[in-house]
């Protein structure tokens, strides 16, 4: 099956991910191309490589449409390289339990680990990395870490077009010194990582679990953790160097810094941006083991903790379906989520536009959502060749549960930090609130600048939708703004406020004043929602629906449960995908597609046309078979057989 990216139409017009668009407000477009990662075995040869055998000479020697299944439960120790092939077949690399392991659809876990082939990198290479060029490749229901004892790992699995980091730099270098003698870039593309297990260890370092620069690179279903640095920024998945597109789809993502990043490297030089990206059902964790004085608390910090998700750098992306469970004040103060333009050291075309994030629970955080329009420090002398501050433009934020951590840390718990100057953006059925029903700090508040002076001689923000939201707390912000006066001053351009301020309740704490507000905006001392207890905060009380769509304000429970909820996905047509047998014995296959006919490649054993596979008396070494169903689907629908020799007898 060739899986190259679908075009899907932009969508503009009509909903924002199940929830009606603000009526006059610029909606970010969603992405235009999605990477399709169903499962499908590929049809060639079977390639089996066994404890002790040559993976790298496997890889070398495949050809587009074999699959090189690895002995589960061995350990295969070295930097293993994807070349660049002629012709448009999948290569698959999967384990040869990978049945047991963890059906498609289902996320991998340390518990599906003995099913595995372990890929371990003996020193700071990466343990997988996609040569220049490389193409169609998938790795499925395999472990990837540092070998035990091994000095921190750079990278664990390098999709990019620089062969190495220290390629990376001279080929900067030559760009920025001729550059019409450096050669097209070619980028990786069509890299799939299903079902596999990426990971350091408490003792052991690993900067970057993926660096996901190629083209069409998807992360499904993996489980990627334990990954910091102490002596830099650590990222699960990490992407800065690519146009992208790049699915991140039902993962357990784990890193100290942040979670996943785009942007934020690649130099001056960089022109690319990391574009239609599918952020979708993946849980974001940093464990509270990390919470700890001398780890990731002052004084003394060993590993540095900034954010769940941040965008220095995207385009057109959709973030839904997500849980980014503790953040907390560490490196920063604590934002799950950034958005916050970074042209000094990603390259002077970088922008941050275009951003959807809905229906997603930020769980146990010091502080929601951050927004940064331009870049602050692009300016000598740190950056002298970062000329263009960039921009955050058309980003919504709608239907997400933000739960602030109640943790009395020093921390300024804000569920939405409004950057001075932010453009385009709606913030929309959002539900705020402390965790445990605390006192609340901010739930939105504005940042200016020192000089621009009280009252500013313009909005500090142009074009900003606050609708239909259940906050906290009053808004305020930099020179203590209050009320409907306050917001002319935050947010009033364009007028009328009314239009753009609308169908929010706020939550009145104890000694504040209740501010003014625009009409259909509600004050309460109050909330009730249906069940916190079991995780629905639907606003019970009050009931306010003069909203801008008529909805009750805050977030609609059952569109967040839906996003959530886990989609079906197709499992391989042919079962078992993967069939370990000695001389004689036999394998019952079945496809649930109509097969007419069975047939081996190459023709060892038998197979009878209800798919019944009997291995060859004698096995004498370890031996792949294909075993493809022909019938009404367009191409054959295959499994992998592995034929090992009889166990010596006992003496």
């Amino acid at each position: 099956m060739n899986l190259t990216t679908l075009l899907t139409a932009m969508l503009f017009l009509v909903t924002c991910c199940g929830v009606p668009c603000a009526v006059g407000q610029t909606v970010p477009e969603l992405p235009r191309a999605y990477i399709p990662t169903v499962y499908h075995h590929p049809g060639g040869a079977t390639i089996f490589v066994g404890g002790g055998g040559d993976l790298q000479g496997a890889l070398d020697d495949a050809q587009p449409g074999d699959t090189i299944v690895l002995e589960a439960g061995q350990t295969f120790t070295g930097n293993f390289t994807l070349p660049a092939k002629t012709g448009e077949g999948w290569i698959y690399i999967q384990s040869s339990e990978l049945d047991r392991a963890v059906p498609p659809g289902q996320t991998a876990s340390p518990a599906d680990a003995p099913h595995m082939a372990k890929l371990e990198t003996p020193n700071a290479m990466p343990a997988v990395t996609a040569l220049p060029g490389a193409k169609n490749y998938r790795l499925a229901g395999l472990e990837v870490t540092p070998a035990t004892g091994a000095p921190r790992a750079y990278q664990l699995i390098y999709i990019d077009f620089n062969a190495t980091r220290a390629e990376a730099k001279v080929r900067s270098l030559a760009q920025s010194v001729v550059p019409e003698l450096t050669q097209r870039d070619q980028f990786p593309q069509n890299i799939t990582i299903d079902r596999c297990y990426i990971h350091g260890s408490d003792t052991q370092d690993v900067r970057e679990g993926v660096a996901a620069n190629g083209v069409a690179v998807a992360v499904v279903d993996s489980y990627i953790s334990d990954i910091h640095d102490s002596t830099s920024d650590s990222q699960a998945i990490i992407a800065y160097r690519t146009p992208g597109p790049i699915k991140v789809v039902h993962n357990f993502l784990s890193a100290t810094t942040e979670d996943v990043m785009f942007g934020g490297a690649g130099g001056a030089k960089n022109v690319y941006v990391p574009s239609d990206l599918e952020i979708r059902r993946n849980h974001f964790f940093k464990p509270l083991s990390w919470q700890r004085p001398g780890i990731t608390v002052p004084p003394h910090i060993k590993w540095a903790v900034k954010n769940n998700l941040e965008f220095k750098s995207g385009q057109r992306a959709i973030v839904t379906g997500n849980v980014m469970e503790n953040n907390w004040l560490s490196a920063q103060v604590g934002y799950s989520v950034l958005l916050t333009v970074r042209t000094a050291g990603g390259g002077n075309n970088v922008v941050v536009d275009d951003i959807t994030i809905d229906s997603n629970i930020l769980k146990n955080v010091d502080a929601g959502f951050n927004t940064l329009e331009h870049d602050d420090v692009c300016k000598p002398p740190n950056y002298p060749d970062c000329t263009n501050p960039g921009e955050t433009k058309r980003v919504r934020i709608s239907n997400n549960l933000v739960l602030l951590s109640p943790e009395n840390n020093g921390s300024h718990h804000t569920g939405f930090g409004v950057s001075i100057d932010l453009t385009d953006t709606i913030f929309q059925h959002n539900t705020v609130m402390m965790q445990d029903g605390s006192k609340c700090w901010n739930s939105i508040f504005f940042n200016g600048r020192a000089h621009i002076g009280w009252p500013p001689s313009r909005s500090f923000t142009q074009n900003l939708a606050i609708l239909d939201n259940v906050l906290c707390r009053q808004p305020t912000g930099d020179f203590g703004g209050q009320g409907t006066e306050g917001l002319k001053n935050y947010m009033g351009d364009p007028p009328p406020l009314d239009k753009r301020f609308t169908g929010n309740v706020m939550l009145v704490m104890v000694n504040d004043k209740a501010g003014s507000f625009p009409g259909k905006n509600s004050l309460q001392m109050k909330f009730r929602f249906a069940d916190p207890a079991k995780n629905n905060f639907q606003l019970v009380s009050p009931s306010w629906t003069k909203t801008s769509d008529g909805k009750v304000a805050g977030i609609d429970q059952a569109a967040l449960d839906a996003a959530m909820k886990a989609e079906a996905v197709p499992q391989p047509i042919v079962q078992p995908q993967v069939a370990t047998l000695q001389s004689g014995q036999t394998a019952q296959f079945v496809s649930s597609a109509a097969a007419s006919s069975w047939t081996l490649n190459p023709e060892t054993g038998s197979v009878t046309p209800q798919g019944l596979y009997t291995a060859p008396a004698t096995v004498a070494d370890p031996t792949g078979v294909t075993v493809c169903a022909k019938g009404t689907t367009p191409e054959p629908e295959c499994a992998s057989i592995v034929l090992m020799p009889a166990a010596a007898p006992a003496r």
